[in-house]
C-alpha cells in the first residue's frame, strides 16, 4: 500500500467525525498510523451465543459447538427449547458483564462470564445452574 493511500482512511474517518482541521492535518503529517483521540473509540463489546442444558444433552451440544467452530454442518439439530435447554447469551460490554437468557439479563462477574463460556452446563454447583437460577428468580419478580 502506497504511503499516500494508507493515510487517506485515517483523513476521511476524521473528517466524518468533524474534528478540528487542525487535528486532520497534524495526523497527515504522522509516520505511522494514528489511533483516534480517547472520546471517539467505542468501549469493547462481546456477545457470546451459547446452547445451555441438561447432562442428558451435554455430548450432542459440546459435537454441535465443535462442528459450528470448524465451519462443518451440524451432525444433529439441537435438542428442543425447553426449561433446561435454550439459547443463551454472555455479554461483556468494557469492564461489565452480563448474562441473558429467557428474554432476562441479569448483570455477572468477569469469573461468571468465563466458566460459563467454558461449561454451559446445568448440573450441581455449576457456575451455569448458579445464573439459570438467578435468572429464574428475575423473571418471577422477586
Amino acid at each position: 500500500m502506497k504511503r499516500r493511500e494508507f493515510f487517506r482512511v485515517p483523513t476521511a474517518l476524521v473528517g466524518s467525525l468533524a474534528l478540528p482541521s487542525a487535528i486532520a492535518s497534524a495526523w497527515a503529517g504522522m509516520s505511522e498510523a494514528p489511533t483516534p483521540p480517547p472520546d471517539t473509540i467505542l468501549p469493547d463489546f462481546e456477545i457470546r451465543h451459547l446452547r445451555v442444558g441438561n447432562w442428558h444433552t451435554e455430548d450432542l451440544r459440546l459435537a454441535n459447538r465443535k462442528a459450528q467452530a470448524a465451519g462443518l454442518p451440524l451432525p444433529q439439530p439441537d435438542p428442543p427449547d425447553d426449561e433446561s435447554n435454550y439459547w443463551a447469551q454472555m455479554i461483556r460490554h468494557g469492564d461489565r458483564y452480563f448474562y441473558r437468557a429467557r428474554g432476562a439479563t441479569i448483570e455477572c462477574t468477569q469469573r461468571d462470564f468465563r466458566l460459563v463460556c467454558k461449561n454451559p452446563n446445568l448440573y450441581y454447583f455449576s457456575t451455569a445452574l448458579r445464573l439459570h437460577y438467578a435468572i429464574g428468580r428475575k423473571l418471577a419478580g422477586v
